[in-house]
């Protein structure tokens, strides 16, 4: 079954539609008074358990086809009392680094001014997610135009015995050498900003422009927690609203990327007691082909907008665990030379990478910051569609993030002229999953809890009927693929006719919500559903605690023996001797659900997995299609940094200490 799901009279363009899959509708005739609710029927108390009125309708014979949606205290005590809200990791950083160059309004100058020095600089383009295209080295005069958006300069002490100057490709320019950096801007060479003297004079564009702004690994309470500066800001200046149910699809950012970008089921489920079962969308590990019309980039840009997307980590969102991303630069302005050159091993080089960052005292997000305010700027006149995915910020520790507020805070309020008509997705693809905060039972809620704050440009603000089912649409349990089929809503009335519809896994928020919703409705594994159903702890070891933690840990192993990538090069695992930990859900009948926390050896690796146990025959199966673990494996694992699962591997070659660990695996507890 296909329906159209269309609100009359909707800001949206009315007449834009999506296909809607079969298990985004539930696959059930909808009831249209069902889903035009009226936001009342909502209503929560703040931090009480509510559960959805749909609840009784339509089940399915699964164990919890309901959704019990209970809101998280974020000055919860257990919690608070592991952070320091005043960490600040620049805290006494004094900049070692003097900048010998600088690119300002499109346009690069030599800084140091010395006689015997000779400065360079070079384009670097984008061929591929890991390789990129050198322009070629010109010597630096001030007001040089690069016509690239990465630029990369260095400068030399000129030799006194040599008639010509060494260039940068000579070997023996690196003893002459003393500076290197790389700059980003967003080229553009069709329009003179100059020539205007103000805003109001500048061409007026219509579409609204769409920005998301990603911090990795950021739940809604930390975000409430670290951020109340521009988390208040954005809430009174752009009436923006709260989704403070957002439940992630998948253990790390991988899956949750493409649930976000390309609306894609990366993982299956098994059918099982609390799960219909459902197959991915991906012909093979990596998901390809990814250069086609199914990234919301590739979606924006054939509909004109200005495209932008950025990301600081060595792999994109889209390479994970060894794959190779984009073939094809997905994206208009694509920063990702700037991150091969600064951060990979074929490309970057330790002094560099320390004076791009700790050299300058700043985090790896400011320069994605500036590349998008020089978009802003460059581009009034365009409708513009920007990614911005921060990982490295707030991924390893909670703390991480408190520091950064008012720099947030001082972006919006400095560019809230401009991103007045925009809708804005300020967001994150999962909680924290790592760390002490992490062993908590708010913790474990919190990883599987991202946060999203959401503004309407300021011409659809006022819409009383827009921002009733917004509001109603807050209070209930959503998904990535929800937010992916609002981007799609958003840009579909501007596609060419002849585009392809999309296959949607989810609903726009911008429409009524089909009900009723539970985790397996809208695809999201039971292991991250954040819906809260009665357990009971029971004393470690009891049973079936230590049968169920060996049958995990046989998953476990059955993974690494025929992983390709894990075999040959990971101890096979046992059960530690470390008591295991038991949670019962509570369920009728004779299947019963338990969640198992444990420790295998060697290495002491800390995971938690879910079982059902059937007391009739004594059956025990694993749900989780994917074990989660709770501490952090670079070391132990660093002979398997792109594996998907790496956090299985206990390396049988181990190192002798941590800076063993090469800058190409260093990254394993990042990737996943």
């Amino acid at each position: 079954m296909r329906f159209q799901l269309l609100i009359p009279q909707s800001p949206i363009a009315s007449e834009s539609s999506c296909v809607v899959d079969d298990d985004a509708g539930f696959g059930i005739d909808l009831d249209m008074s069902v889903l035009c609710h009226h936001p009342s029927d909502f209503a929560l108390s703040p931090f009480k358990p509510t559960v959805n009125p749909y609840a009784d309708q339509n089940k399915t014979g699964l164990l919890f086809d309901i959704c019990i949606l209970k809101e998280l205290d974020p000055w919860e005590h257990e919690i608070d009392k592991l952070l320091n809200h005043t960490y600040d990791p620049f805290d006494n950083c004094n900049q070692t680094i003097v900048m010998a160059t600088k690119l300002e309004n499109g346009k690069l100058y030599v800084l140091d001014q010395r006689d015997n020095v000779q400065c360079w600089w070079q384009c670097l383009f984008p061929k591929d997610d890991y390789h990129l295209t050198r322009g070629g080295w010109n010597r630096l005069t001030n007001g040089a135009v690069p016509e690239c958006d990465i630029i990369e300069t260095t400068c030399g002490k000129k030799h006194n015995n040599v008639t010509m100057d060494v260039t940068p490709n000579d070997s023996r320019y690196n003893a002459t050498m003393f500076y290197e950096f790389v700059h980003a801007q967003t080229f553009r060479n069709d329009f003179d900003l100059s020539s205007f003297k103000n805003l109001s004079e500048m061409p007026k564009q219509e579409r609204p422009d769409v920005h998301i702004v990603l911090i990795d690994s950021v739940s809604h309470s930390q975000f409430v927690r670290a951020m109340p500066k521009t988390r208040n800001y954005l809430l009174e200046h752009f009436e923006a609203v709260q989704f403070p149910h957002l439940n992630k699809v998948g253990i790390n950012s991988r899956p949750n990327g493409f649930a976000l970008l390309m609306g894609k089921i990366v993982h299956n489920s098994v059918k099982s007691p609390v799960s219909r079962g459902y197959s991915n969308d991906c012909n093979n590990i990596c998901c390809y082909p990814l250069d086609n019309g199914e990234f919301i980039g590739h979606q924006y840009r054939e509909a004109n907008y200005t495209t932008l997307m950025s990301e600081d980590y060595i792999d994109p969102i889209f390479a994970a665990g060894g794959c190779r991303g984009f073939n094809n630069t997905p994206v208009d302005h694509y920063m990702r030379p700037y991150q091969l050159r600064v951060d990979y091993p074929n490309y970057t080089s330790y002094k560099l990478r320390q004076d791009i960052y700790h050299g300058m005292c700043r985090d790896s997000y400011e320069p994605q910051l500036e590349y998008l305010q020089d978009l802003l700027d460059k581009f009034p006149d365009k409708p513009k569609f920007t990614i911005t995915w921060m990982t490295h910020l707030a991924h390893n520790d909670n703390n991480m993030l408190f520091h950064t507020d008012e720099h947030f805070y001082t972006f919006f309020k400095s560019y809230s002229k401009k991103l007045e008509n925009a809708y804005l997705f300020v967001m994150a693809d999962h909680g924290i999953r790592y760390g002490t905060t992490r062993f908590t039972a708010a913790g474990e809620r919190e990883d599987n809890n991202p946060f999203l704050i959401m503004s309407l440009p300021a011409s659809l603000r006022d819409s009383d009927e827009l921002r009733n089912v917004l509001r109603t649409n807050s209070r209930q349990l959503i998904s990535q693929y929800d937010v992916y089929a609002t981007l799609v809503d958003i840009v579909t009335p501007f596609r060419p006719q002849n585009s392809s519809q999309q296959i949607l896994h989810g609903t726009s928020l911008f429409k009524p919500l089909p009900q009723p919703r539970s985790c397996d409705r809208l695809k999201i594994p039971f292991e991250y559903c954040t819906c809260d159903y009665p357990t009971t702890n029971l004393p470690d070891d009891a049973a079936p605690g230590r049968e169920a933690g060996d049958a995990l840990v046989k998953a476990m192993n059955e993974v690494i023996s025929t992983m390709m990538d894990l075999k040959n090069i990971c101890e096979n695992l046992t059960l530690s001797q470390d008591p295991v930990s038991v949670e019962s859900f509570d369920t009728p009948g004779d299947v019963a659900i338990f969640k198992i926390i444990y420790k295998v050896s060697p290495g002491e690796g800390h995971f938690v997995g879910h079982v059902s146990h059937n007391s009739a025959t004594g059956e025990i199966s694993v749900l989780s299609s994917r074990l989660t673990r709770l501490d952090a494996y670079a070391k132990t694992a660093h002979c398997a940094p792109r594996s998907e699962f790496a956090a299985y591997c206990y390396c049988k070659k181990q190192l002798k200490n941590t800076s063993e660990i090469s800058g190409s695996d260093a990254h394993v507890s990042n990737l996943l």
